[in-house]
């Protein structure tokens, strides 16, 4: 018996609470509910009732939520409200702790931050390959790494071509002298192999066949790929080495699909290394892929970075940020935490400043891209309205109940 005594006042407490709470939020007085509430009716002058827990249920009479078995309760509205507004007391304002900002122009801002890396400029490598078959007799760069500098020797080659067309300009040379049109045929043969003007003249002034014929380099770099070692044999057009030219390099970074109205070509990109720490690099976008990556969902921004100094090199992390905006000029900006969303709709409670108590008007807007905390605002706002930054969801709860526009009731 004590038990149920207990109980019965436990839901007595409840319900004093939730009475009270509906006293401060919605009128000064018991009376001040009964003058202004009217029971909402519907087309054919019938009341519509609904669930406290479910506002979208609409029912033509008493009876029990289908959702959650709650009785109904009469759906209800004030005078001078439609379908689109609700009037408050100042009292249930404080209490709901509703907070407006005002509609402002200006330039939108966005920073980005963009993850990467740094690469090699693809445009800066080189391969050197074998012109002739033959096989390699010595390897003088013999690691990856290697610097490498233009005329510089790589390896030397034995190939019977070369040792056949050096004999040939020898004997042109001594039957037709140096400077004849047989000696410049010959010599134009080997310089479609790849030897340079003083190997030729070499073998022209010792008046001998060399056996061995060195590869040189014909650019500045780093050896980043060797594909021989010594002794082997090669064919026409292997690939002996790659080369890289890191005078330039690459920073290769990536960004989500909705950073992309915020970047454009010639955008600076400012980057820091965990391998120099407190130096920050700058460089401005070159090239934005075309492609979005199916498994990141992002797509490759890429910025060209002089790097004479050699401080940056391929495969280093980097960590990069823009800050973009105001190309279009000023705009009009509400914060974010106005916009209640719901699917593709955006919806904003808008505070009347021509009445004299609080009235708050749902309107549907249209939005552009974020900007930070603000979103630009396409249409349906006005510079210099006020907009509810907080207690929106207290007041589309509300508007639902009262089975007016809201979020979730069009």
């Amino acid at each position: 018996m004590k038990s149920q005594t207990k109980q019965y006042a436990y839901g007595a407490g409840l319900l004093l609470i939730g009475l009270l709470s509906g006293y401060l939020l919605f009128g000064s007085s018991g009376q001040d509910m009964h003058d202004h509430d009217l029971v909402m009716t519907d087309e054919n002058g019938e009341g519509v009732w609904t669930c406290s827990m479910h506002p979208s249920v609409r029912e033509d009479g008493p009876g029990q939520c289908p959702i959650c078995g709650m009785d109904l309760i009469p759906a209800t509205s004030e005078p001078g409200d439609d379908d689109h507004s609700m009037v408050m007391t100042e009292a249930a304002v404080q209490l709901a702790n509703i907070r407006t900002t005002g509609v402002t122009e200006q330039l939108p801002m966005h920073e980005i931050r963009l993850p990467g890396r740094i690469k090699v400029d693809e445009r800066r490598l080189t391969n050197i390959t074998a012109h002739v078959s033959g096989r390699i007799r010595e390897l003088y760069i013999n690691f990856t790494g290697a610097p490498i500098q233009t005329g510089q020797a790589m390896a030397s080659i034995y190939s019977p071509q070369l040792v056949t067309a050096q004999r040939e300009l020898l004997s042109a040379v001594r039957r037709s002298g140096p400077q004849s049109e047989i000696a410049e045929s010959a010599r134009q043969k080997l310089r479609q192999w790849e030897m340079t003007e003083a190997q030729i003249d070499a073998v022209i002034s010792s008046g001998e066949v060399r056996q061995n014929m060195e590869i040189v380099s014909p650019v500045d770099g780093y050896i980043i790929t060797r594909n021989i070692v010594r002794e082997d044999h090669v064919g026409e057009g292997s690939v002996l080495f790659e080369v890289a030219n890191l005078q330039q390099v690459w920073g290769i970074f990536e960004a989500y699909e909705d950073d992309l109205p915020w970047l454009h070509q010639g955008d600076t990109v400012r980057f820091s290394s965990p391998s120099h720490p407190g130096h920050v690099f700058a460089a401005e976008v070159s090239y934005i892929h075309p492609v979005v990556d199916p498994q990141t969902r992002t797509v490759q921004i890429r910025v060209d970075i002089a790097n004479t100094d050699g401080h940056l090199k391929p495969g280093m992390l980097v960590s990069g940020r823009v800050n973009s905006g105001g190309r279009e000029g000023p705009r009009k900006m509400i914060p974010a935490s106005a916009v209640l969303w719901t699917g593709p709709r955006s919806v904003v409670f808008v505070r009347d400043p021509a009445s004299e108590v609080p009235r708050f008007e749902v309107r549907e807007i249209e939005l552009g891209n974020r900007a930070g905390d603000l979103y630009i605002v396409e249409s349906g706002l006005e510079p210099g309205e006020e907009v509810v930054t907080e207690g929106a969801f207290r007041l589309d709860s509300e508007f639902q109940l009262s089975g007016r526009f809201s979020m979730m009731n069009r």
